[in-house]
């Protein structure tokens, strides 16, 4: 096709850019990494992507809105005769080049892309090695090839960090005419990594209609793997950068899952060794802090990067991006992690209010027992002024020829030490009971394990031992038989 443009009505042509033509197929796979910079360390660092990459009339879009997309951080050119495969032998690639992006996140995704000749069905074995980063260059895997690369040097144990589960594959090839375009059985084999037959109405195969207006340009993307047949070459690379936006979306939400696990198991697990209500409210404080930060990741990190139309104008562009994060599944699983996030927030909420009622009660009783104190210090000295003042007093009961503590006096020693011990017997028992409360609010259990004897207790479910049945005896004094739930049956008098 003619690069100045195509024909309309016999008018002069309309001028776009050319369409990607080159004879041999391009393979690029996107590998998610556990590798994180700092974003605003590394501004200088990361090139923007137009700058890079051939963005074509969208260039001006991508580098203006650079810090919500990926950047390229560097790429070189690999050497072609010093790569290996495991599986694919067919020949050697004709071009081979590494990639390393920054998503605005700070993750560090990697893209290999080789130029190969041969066919679509030929490539298969390729791509089983590429998806599998069954691939060296000099004898080093691709894993430690892109880890050495940016300086990440290796674990504790010696190993060196490799790529993460989440990774995708696009594969490009150019169309000039109608019959060069693969059929859709050429495209599921692709798509599903094997050569093998399928039915079509069993298939996750999505089609973008963006991507399919014309006889010759194709656009089919799975889970997995991408197959686009016949688009400019700028076109091309912004399907890559949403190939490398959606990958560390994908991986980033898996990390935010992974938190949200270790968040619930301690908020499962809250009441083991924490023996008073601040070191609970510590804990729950912790966790709704990690939560908010969670939610925060998750918005911009995963959900604001599924959206590119208000970014980037353009219909293709944003057909692809869509459903790519549909394919994969970012968008729904966001959604659920996002009810999970929020779950476990309204339940931390509902136990800081818990603790703040054990709080207001513990602050009652300590209320009740300072006015306990004072009320017993002013029995005590209003006891000994009633005593002092009755021997105060001119009167004919009071004997001036006889010591205070003559038996004559007894009954007044007598009421005043009976005032005395109640007093004390009063404090004495609120105190205890004010303990008991405060041993009975300690040791209550709040963890999981009361969910399920709640679920025991109201709804007749089984709380099995954890114990193997085969291992426990038979016949042990004192053993208990399960409770057999089952109601009798009842029989209606006639």
């Amino acid at each position: 096709m003619s690069g100045a443009g195509t024909l309309s009505d016999g008018q002069n042509p309309l001028p776009f850019d050319p369409y990607a033509s080159r004879e041999n197929l391009r393979l690029t796979t996107v590998y998610a990494t556990s590798w994180t910079y700092d974003p605003t360390t590394v501004d200088q660092a990361a090139g923007r992507p137009g700058d890079v990459l051939n963005l074509g009339r969208l260039a001006t879009y991508y580098n203006t809105s650079d810090q919500q997309l990926p950047r390229v951080l560097r790429h070189e050119a690999l050497d072609c005769s010093s790569l290996a495969c495991q599986r694919w032998h067919a020949g050697e690639p004709v071009s081979a080049q590494l990639w390393h992006f920054l998503v605005p996140s700070g993750q560090v995704v990697v893209a290999l892309t080789v130029d190969v000749p041969g066919t679509l069905i030929e490539a298969i074995p390729l791509l089983e090695d590429l998806y599998y980063a069954s691939i060296s260059c000099t004898g080093v895997p691709l894993e430690q090839l892109a880890a050495d690369r940016i300086g990440c040097g290796p674990n504790g144990d010696g190993t060196v960090p490799g790529f993460l589960p989440e990774r995708h594959q696009l594969v490009f090839r150019s169309v000039d005419t109608p019959d060069q375009a693969p059929n859709g059985d050429i495209v599921q084999r692709v798509i599903y990594r094997t050569d093998l037959p399928y039915r079509a109405e069993h298939s996750s195969i999505r089609y973008p209609a963006e991507l399919n207006r014309r006889p010759t340009t194709i656009g089919a993307l799975g889970p997995y793997v991408s197959l686009l047949c016949g688009h400019q070459d700028y076109i091309e690379n912004c399907v890559l950068l949403s190939a490398v936006q959606a990958v560390g979306s994908a991986a980033r939400l898996r990390e935010i899952r992974a938190v949200a696990y270790t968040y619930v198991h301690r908020f499962r697990h809250r009441a083991t060794g924490q023996g008073d209500a601040h070191e609970r409210r510590t804990t729950l404080e912790d966790i709704s802090d990690g939560l908010s930060q969670l939610e925060v990741e998750l918005s911009y990190s995963v959900e604001a990067g599924a959206e590119i139309g208000m970014l980037v104008p353009a219909l293709r562009v944003e057909s692809f991006h869509q459903e790519l994060f549909a394919a994969i599944g970012v968008t729904e699983r966001a959604a659920t992690i996002g009810h999970m996030l929020n779950r476990l927030g309204n339940a931390i909420a509902a136990e800081l209010t818990s603790v703040e009622s054990m709080e207001q009660r513990a602050a009652d009783r300590r209320r009740v027992r300072t006015v306990v104190a004072i009320t017993f210090v002013t029995t005590v000295s209003g006891t000994l002024g009633l005593l002092f003042g009755f021997f105060g007093i001119n009167a004919s009961q009071v004997d001036q020829n006889r010591s205070m503590f003559d038996d004559h006096y007894t009954p007044i020693y007598a009421l005043i030490a009976t005032i005395l011990l109640c007093a004390l017997a009063i404090f004495a028992g609120m105190r205890l009971q004010e303990r008991w409360e405060e041993r009975r609010d300690r040791t209550r259990t709040r963890t999981w394990e009361s969910t399920h004897r709640l679920l025991a207790r109201e709804a007749g479910a089984v709380i099995l031992d954890p114990a193997p049945p085969s291992s426990l005896p038979q016949h042990l004094p004192g053993s208990r038989r399960p409770e057999n739930r089952t109601e009798p049956a009842r029989t209606t008098p006639r």
